[in-house]
């Protein structure tokens, strides 16, 4: 791995990890000092907002780091900044005033109970918030700045915990009471972001006011770029939380607290897939444009090895200890079985392979064949969801994410073999996971049924990841492609 893509990853993977710590913390904050219906509506409230992000944003973000990366004049970019920023602020005002015309069927929708509605304005202003403050970052991507990526999303994980921490305080405060305020500062942030990443972008230009680069690309080829990936991130949205609105009407806000809370320790290997995908495209994106399709391969079989051994450990981990756990980090109502935990591992495992081969297909311009397999996907997780959750509940919703994002995989991977000289890492992947199978056998016998009858033993269980992880990583250095090895600086 190039040291300036270990760099880069480093860097983000410090502050994503802050992040997801201070997520975390979350967890049991809100949890104490919400009702399940509150807790419920707060995460249904997160969810429609990353639903409408790509309406808003209209993926330029990946425009943005696919066109605007490598040799590209600064004054282009600030040219473009204003264009597209404004594209996207036209695209806000007009869903906001469609959404609050039909606020109620909306709030309906969204939150599955009547008298919701106040909280959708809080919705839209956190929606402004995360969109700016992404359209901001994609072009600090750009420009290769990830120290400041790292500031700024380690700025806004600590204000986020922190304003939830003085509006919450000792609970028994309603969400509709709290949730403008809080969208208020998040707000006021992203502006900062927005003028911060401008001022820099600025000065970039009068540095680079010599330089030669490539001709600026057309707006609306641009945008011609963007459409296909709007419908992409729409039914990827679709296919993540398809399972949260039919949960909510079936079984309630309760009901889908305790799943969204599942979901959310669950999920704490996306984290990996994220780091590397935020630092990859921008690197495969400069190989791409350089002609440079072998590197590009060599890259991607990296990138996929590297996830899955940080994935698979901490997936199989939470599958066993996740039951226990959960309870443990909120109350004594939030209890999901073990195959929930599984089956969501699973669908964050399969997502993040399909996420890191999706960059190749992006760059190689299949945005139509991207599009076809997330419809598939969709379709696939929409019917497994109406068939599996009204009868088996929680599980059912797991075992239908888990399903449709396996399916993705090998379809995702025939189609990169055909843009880049490569094919997919089946025996290194196979070899990962096994591994991390065998790792995680003293956890299983720590977290077993034959314990069932007894509380839970953490300092076993603290014992068990010890010796699993020792056993993991003294498994991996004996081959001759190591993970462990290839994250190290050579």
């Amino acid at each position: 791995m190039p040291a300036t893509l270990r760099t880069g990853t480093a860097l983000y993977a410090s502050a994503l990890l802050l992040d997801r710590l201070l997520g975390l913390l979350l967890l049991p904050l809100l949890t104490r000092a919400l009702s399940s219906a509150d807790y419920g509506a707060w995460t249904q409230t997160a969810v429609a907002a990353g639903i409408l992000m790509p309406v808003v944003l209209l993926a330029t973000p990946t425009a943005v780091v696919r066109s605007f990366s490598g040799a590209v004049g600064a004054s282009m970019r600030l040219r473009f900044f204003g264009r597209l920023g404004g594209v996207a602020l036209a695209l806000f005002l007009t869903c906001a005033v469609v959404v609050l015309l039909w606020r109620e069927p909306f709030a309906g929708v969204v939150y599955g109970e009547a008298g919701r509605g106040a909280l959708v304005p809080a919705l839209l202003a956190l929606l402004a918030a995360d969109a700016t403050v992404d359209f901001a970052t994609a072009w600090l991507r750009a420009t290769a700045r990830m120290g400041w990526i790292a500031a700024v999303l380690a700025l806004r994980s600590g204000l986020r915990f922190g304003v939830v921490l003085w509006l919450v305080g000792d609970g028994g405060v309603a969400l509709a009471d709290w949730l403008g305020d809080y969208a208020a500062v998040q707000c006021a942030l992203a502006l900062a972001v927005l003028a911060g990443t401008w001022l820099l972008l600025r000065r970039g230009d009068r540095a680079a006011a010599a330089s030669g680069a490539r001709s600026a690309p057309e707006l609306r080829e641009l945008l011609a770029f963007c459409l296909p990936l709007v419908a992409l991130a729409l039914f990827t949205a679709f296919s993540a939380s398809f399972d949260r609105f039919l949960l909510v009407q079936l079984l309630g806000l309760d009901a889908v607290a305790v799943y969204a809370a599942a979901v959310s320790l669950s999920g704490i290997p996306a984290l990996f897939y994220t780091v590397l995908g935020f630092t990859l495209f921008p690197v495969l994106a400069r190989h791409w444009s350089e002609g440079r399709r072998d590197e590009a391969a060599r890259l991607t079989t990296q990138a996929l090895q590297v996830f899955a051994f940080l994935c698979l450990p901490v997936a199989l981990a939470l599958a066993l200890a996740g039951p226990a756990l959960l309870p443990l980090l909120s109350t004594a109502e939030y209890r999901a079985g073990p195959a929930v935990f599984a089956l969501l591992g699973l669908a964050v495992a399969a997502f993040g392979l399909y996420q890191i081969v999706l960059y190749a297909l992006l760059l190689d311009g299949r945005s139509r064949q991207v599009l076809a397999l997330a419809m598939a996907a969709a379709a696939l997780n929409a019917l497994l969801n109406l068939v599996l959750a009204p009868r088996w509940g929680l599980v059912g919703a797991a075992a239908a994410a888990a399903a449709s994002n396996a399916a993705m995989v090998p379809w995702a991977a025939r189609l990169a073999a055909r843009a880049m000289p490569w094919s997919f890492p089946w025996l290194r992947l196979a070899g990962v996971a096994w591994r991390a199978a065998v790792a995680a056998l003293p956890l299983a016998w720590a977290t077993g049924p034959w314990h069932a009858a007894e509380p839970v033993s953490w300092a076993w269980v603290i014992g068990a990841l010890g010796l699993g992880s020792g056993l993991y990583f003294a498994l991996d250095w004996r081959h001759s492609d190591s993970a462990a090895r290839m994250l190290l600086p050579k």
